[in-house]
């Protein structure tokens, strides 16, 4: 009820300050809310980039002498019905950045592409003619998929490249519209010798989330980019603020932003605490009270403390609460099912979990492979079965009481993942903070199914 009176444009209600728009979450527990932005929250929301910024300028220089791809959902994707923006903080958080370093981005002169290929071939194809230093955007799996784009396109790149064209390929089928935009901003350039984003540009440093499920995508960087890129976290954010900041690579996530909002921390027990009592390697619940009008906003986002920066506690994200594995009392956690899975194959697209109900319930899991499955579904389940065990106390205790069946493994279609993503964001998640299902409700899991022709045991 107060949102819809905020939305219509009453005054006073929320916060003192002017509403100037709002920022849509990402929907990952259910449908998308609405965040506003007032100039007190997003100042203090900028203070704190730009001390990040400061942190990589420091640790890597050299992407003050080239340029920057930015992946990141528009800042202003529709509007309410009195006019004030909506859009995704990623958006809004880059719009702020200093002019300087806004002025080096590749892409701010694309206008938005609904059709995802044609959007991924003409970054890209802009990309290939600059020197890009630096790569950022929310998601590693967005960095994944530039990847594998970047290898599946390399033909008809090829031939634009050399020609200072944007025609080929799924380019083909661009809007003139858009191409008298682009026309002005391309170039004629040689081909990378390599068509891997280590051998194609000479980046420095990649910005993206490291914690939590994304954990695995990182992982996969050195193989998947054709090199060993360093990764800077992009700090522990979402679109109800900025509250920890990473300042070094070495750091398992980032110093707690004490000059922001009021955060509070839950543990298990219920008892809340301070920043200042946040005990290590002690988990906790992220409640936070915003000058935006957020009152004890239960994020359910679960950070770890890893560390301490003088007396600074630093934390890192685990996950989302709500998504886990929970049939008979596992409560196996997406951060348990990354680790096992990083322990088993690195050529993997994407995985996700669910329960699949019976007398004796078990963890059904599917799996995209980015090429040929080295391992039949059975050897795969099997070898998944022991990892998680040797990961989860509970679950193995389980497994060894019978009251869990051995895993079931699917083997899913190419493509499975791109499609889901597709299907995400028409469902209202902003493009560039569509989360990695790992732990699936019942609609996603049925989604891609449907997806796949897949193999199963």
């Amino acid at each position: 009820p107060l949102m819809q009176r905020v939305l219509a444009g009453e005054k006073g209600v929320l916060s003192r300050e002017k509403i100037q728009g709002f920022v849509e979450t990402s929907g990952t527990q259910n449908t998308p809310k609405l965040i506003p932005i007032t100039q007190s929250w997003s100042g203090q929301i900028r203070r704190a980039q730009l001390l990040w910024v400061l942190g990589l300028l420091k640790d890597f220089p050299s992407i003050s002498q080239g340029d920057i791809v930015h992946i990141v959902s528009s800042a202003t994707e529709r509007r309410t019905a009195t006019g004030l923006p909506i859009g995704a903080n990623t958006g809004r958080m880059v719009d702020a950045l200093p002019r300087g370093m806004r002025k080096r981005f590749v892409l701010s002169a694309v206008p938005e592409i609904d059709d995802p290929d044609i959007r991924h071939y003409v970054h890209l194809r802009l990309a290939l003619q600059r020197s890009v230093r630096m790569f950022v955007t929310a998601n590693p799996s967005t960095v994944a998929l530039y990847a594998r784009k970047l290898r599946d396109y390399q033909a008809f790149l090829a031939k634009d490249l050399v020609q200072g064209t944007l025609c080929e390929g799924p380019a083909s089928s661009l809007s003139d519209a858009t191409r008298q935009v682009l026309k002005p901003h391309l170039a004629k350039a040689s081909m990378p010798m390599e068509w891997t984003l280590a051998g194609a540009f000479p980046i420095s440093v990649i910005g993206c989330w490291t914690g939590g499920p994304a954990k695995w995508f990182v992982r996969q960087f050195p193989t998947l980019l054709g090199g060993d890129i360093p990764v800077r976290d992009v700090g522990i954010t979402a679109s109800e603020g900025y509250f920890a900041i990473p300042l070094s690579s070495e750091w398992d996530g980032g110093i707690l932003w004490n000059q922001g909002e009021i955060l509070e921390f839950q543990d298990d027990h219920g008892k809340m605490h301070w920043g200042w009592e946040l005990e290590k390697d002690q988990e906790y619940s992220l409640i936070v009270s915003a000058r935006n009008g957020l009152l004890r906003y239960a994020m359910r986002d679960r950070i770890r403390v890893t560390g301490f920066h003088a007396e600074t506690p630093i934390i890192s994200f685990v996950g989302k609460e709500g998504r886990f594995i929970n049939a008979v009392g596992e409560k196996v956690t997406e951060e348990q099912l990354v680790l096992a899975i990083q322990e088993l194959e690195q050529a993997l697209i994407g995985f996700t979990a669910i329960i699949e109900w019976a007398d004796i319930p078990r963890i059904h899991l599917g799996v995209e492979w980015a090429g040929v499955s080295s391992m039949s579904p059975v050897e795969f389940a099997h070898r998944f079965d022991l990892q998680l065990q040797r990961i989860s106390v509970e679950y193995s205790s389980k497994r060894q009481s019978q009251r869990l069946n051995p895993p079931r493994v699917s083997f899913w279609s190419r493509g499975v993942y791109e499609s889901f993503r597709s299907w995400k964001i028409k469902h209202g998640a902003p493009a560039a903070q569509v989360k990695d299902c790992i732990v699936a409700k019942e609609e996603e899991w049925q989604y891609l199914r449907r997806l796949s022709e897949d193999a199963e045991v």
